[in-house]
């Protein structure tokens, strides 16, 4: 059905349908948030207008946003922005979309620098630099690095951080190894949300997920902890004793990841778990000694 000569509000009720009718569980606000691009106006202004018509442009391109949310495309790459941490990303496909679990990780390393010193960290793995970005809005690190294998990936994190005047040092590297060598055994942190997917589980994902989002940034291996066991062990010759290694992990990959820790003599080893009660990070200091030593 054409949107053209629909107000704004009756073309709301029909995205809404439309969206409903192809399974999308936020069908109500995706709507909304595609509404609101096509029309150029704000959450309030798109109900006090709503007994406006809809222009022909809008119409075209709302119809537009539909059809690619229909067909499974991200809402946030149909928007080509996300909010993390209250700050604007610019994504894509190519690049993760930055999640609310991922903010319980930055909120934790924020945590332990009201603590304790933090100067110096590098995020691993940076995608869209959602992680680096908002530490160095929110923190007090005087040094921030952040890596990442994905040129496609590296270009959006570099925009990000321009857009949110945030001072970080980007490198297109394999985990460490184009990190500059001056910073061995000198970081207070190493953060990452590395793939943790098992190779297996990818095929049940979701549409939205396994069919846009870039599988490099999913596939952890067999078992999904192939990049855990690479940053715990290398990590050791970065970090400064005393130095801190901070994950996001999935819902069932806490026990493994304070086995892994400890195995490798990270101490004071944590799990945090999310709003559902889900581990979803995990945390160790180096010290060289196994954990109870």
């Amino acid at each position: 059905m054409s949107l053209r000569n629909k107000t704004i509000a009756e073309a709301l009720r029909e995205g809404k349908q439309r969206l409903r009718s192809a399974g999308k569980d936020a069908y109500a606000v995706e709507a909304e948030l595609l509404l609101e691009k096509a029309v150029g106006l704000n959450r309030t202004a798109l109900f006090l207008r709503g007994e406006e018509p809809l222009s022909a442009e809008a119409a075209m391109q709302y119809e537009g946003f539909l059809a690619e949310r229909e067909s499974g495309r991200p809402t946030q790459y149909i928007l080509g922005t996300w909010e993390f941490m209250g700050l604007p990303f610019s994504v894509g496909e190519g690049v993760l979309i930055p999640g609310g679990d991922t903010e319980i990780l930055v909120e934790t390393i924020l945590e332990t620098q009201q603590a304790e010193p933090l100067v110096s960290i590098l995020d691993i793995g940076t995608g869209s630099g959602c992680i680096p970005i908002s530490l160095s809005h929110y923190g007090s690190f005087e040094k921030i690095m952040a890596v990442d294998i994905s040129t496609k990936a590296l270009g959006y994190a570099m925009k990000n951080a321009a857009e949110n005047h945030a001072d970080v040092s980007f490198y297109e590297s394999d985990l460490f190894q184009n990190v500059p060598a001056a910073w061995k055994g000198r970081l207070d942190a190493i953060v990452s949300n590395p793939p943790y997917i098992p190779k297996a589980d990818i095929a049940e994902l979701m549409t939205e997920v396994k069919d846009f989002e870039p599988l490099s940034a999913l596939d952890g291996g067999a078992d999904g902890l192939d990049f855990y066991r690479a940053i715990v062990a290398e990590g050791r010759a970065w970090l400064k004793e005393g130095g801190w290694l901070f994950f996001e992990i999935g819902y069932d990959q806490g026990e493994a990841l304070r086995t892994l820790l400890a195995d490798f003599g990270y101490t004071e080893i944590g799990i945090r778990q999310d709003l559902a009660g889900l581990d979803r990070v995990a945390f160790g200091r180096y010290t060289g000694k196994k954990e109870g030593a």
